[in-house]
């Protein structure tokens, strides 16, 4: 069909030619599959605070600054911090990390937590030696609750669909909605109102697993509040120690109600031993189909803990790691692969990793999200006033499609009088541009009677429309191809 769709296309535009030629660009030669391509709506991120106030800060801002496709920083901070007292909210944290990282163009994505395994300061709040991730006033108030030992630290955890527990959660939502729901800058919000860590699960603490009704409980606060920014749960959240009927469930409700998901667990030792069939991904299904409408998020184990228990050897990660016969750097493609991830995280501190792993980091900047290659161009050789067509074919080398629209925008320039136009095609049809598939656009777009006849040289490039700014969407093309951002494709004779 699509060989068909082509032939009748060159029929279409051939029609009304003087000549009937048709020039057609073949890109294959001039592919560049190296070069980091600056694309917004992708690419990795890094741990900030972590749970607590000075994991992870960057220390080298001018090489974190060089990090390839670095998109954005993820706050993960105990609810006690941001209202240490009822209605009293404290954003400096927050504030901090927006006012010094946003202006130069990274994102923030957020997880507050309500339950942490570390002590005072690692929580905001610490009383009678028990540690508080939820703010020490809930239980205060009147939300039951449970103290449990790990490692001889005491922490409290709320009963999660308490209904005193659930109305003070639902104020401080409300109120961080209020700040930050909508930022352009927002990449998403993580439900982190549930389990160690926010990710669901309650290995460190009571062991119970969240019921149904309390994991939907907290979910709705979270889609009353924020009407904007994505939301995201945790696979733990869906999974930990249900069965299967209950973990089907809570994943399409949530899927339903428009939130993507994450796993923390890729790279961990036991999820290795356990999925390597699988690279460590204990629940492949939740990502496809979901990855074709929503992007997901990829957060590997610390990177400190994988290089620990030896599944991290050598430059870029690629020794081969004797208990698994795999490189841990082949296991992270095949990750990002099966999760078709468009956000990737490694845990860990940026200068570390990236030193480490400088290649890697490059690469994996490209493959994650989209990443589009031009196959072919055709289009007439000589036109006229009024419709004309531009037939393209395109490859995505990536593991995801775009999830925004991206503009086609065309450049005429006329040869002799160095006159030019520019034609915005509104939708490129890109979100649809999936892994691994070539995708063959057909464009029309209208020529003006006042154009002056003559030669002219015809570019395109891929946009990102947004409040009133211009974004390229940079593609797999050698830079010699390209003119003022526009890939050239050839010249025309307008009659």
């Amino acid at each position: 069909m699509k060989h068909l769709f082509i032939v009748l296309f060159f029929i279409v535009i051939n029609r009304g030619c003087i000549n009937k030629t048709v020039t057609t660009v073949d890109f294959h030669s001039s592919w560049d599959t190296v070069r980091v391509l600056k694309n917004p709506h992708k690419g990795w991120y890094h741990h900030v605070l972590d749970n607590q106030i000075e994991k992870y800060r960057v220390k080298d801002m001018a090489l974190f600054e060089s990090f390839p496709g670095m998109d954005h920083l993820y706050i993960r901070l105990a609810w006690s911090f941001l209202e240490p007292k009822e209605g009293h909210y404290d954003w400096r944290l927050i504030d901090e990390i927006v006012d010094d990282f946003v202006p130069k163009g990274y994102g923030i994505s957020f997880a507050i937590t309500s339950k942490e395994t570390g002590k005072y300061p690692v929580v905001g709040q610490e009383k009678y030696g028990v540690q508080y991730a939820t703010p020490v006033w809930v239980r205060e108030a009147g939300a039951k609750g449970v103290v449990t030992e790990s490692e001889g630290v005491c922490s409290w955890s709320p009963v999660w669909n308490d209904p005193v527990y659930l109305e003070k959660l639902d104020a401080f939502q409300k109120a961080f909605a209020e700040r930050y729901d909508g930022q352009p800058w927002v990449r998403y919000i993580d439900i982190a109102s549930i389990g160690e860590w926010g990710e669901g699960h309650t290995s460190n603490s009571t062991k119970i697993p969240p019921a149904v009704a309390e994991v939907k409980d907290n979910l709705n606060i979270f889609l009353k509040h924020f009407r904007k920014s994505l939301l995201v749960v945790t696979d733990d959240l869906l999974y930990y120690g249900k069965p299967e009927n209950e973990v089907n469930e809570l994943y399409w409700y949530a899927v339903s109600n428009g939130m993507t998901v994450r796993d923390n667990s890729p790279m961990v030792d036991w999820y290795l031993e356990q999925n390597l069939d699988t690279w460590s991904v204990s629940h492949p299904h939740f990502y496809d189909p979901l990855y074709k409408t929503k992007p997901i998020i990829l957060e590997l184990q610390h990177y400190g803990v994988v290089k620990e228990v030896g599944n991290w050897i050598g430059e870029n990660g690629e020794g081969v790691i004797p208990a698994y016969s795999y490189s841990g750097a082949d296991i992270v493609r095949n990750i990002i692969k099966m999760m078709h991830a468009t956000y990737i995280g490694f845990h860990g501190y940026a200068e570390e990793w990236l030193t480490d792993n400088p290649d890697l980091s490059e690469e994996l900047a490209n493959k994650c999200g989209y990443w589009y290659f031009p196959v072919k161009a055709s289009f007439s050789s000589v036109m006229k006033p009024g419709k004309n067509m531009l037939s393209v074919s395109w490859f995505n080398k990536g593991v995801a499609p775009a999830y925004y629209p991206y503009a086609l925008i065309l450049h005429l320039q006329n040869k002799h009088t160095g006159e030019s136009l520019e034609i915005q095609i509104q939708d490129s049809g890109n979100r649809k541009w999936f892994p691994d598939q070539e995708s063959v656009e057909c464009y029309s777009f209208n020529l003006p009677e006042t154009l002056p006849s003559g030669i002219y040289e015809l570019g395109m490039k891929l946009s990102f429309e947004a409040e009133g700014r211009h974004q390229i969407i940079e593609v797999g093309v050698s830079e010699n191809r390209i003119i003022d951002d526009f890939i050239q494709l050839g010249a025309f004779e307008l009659k």
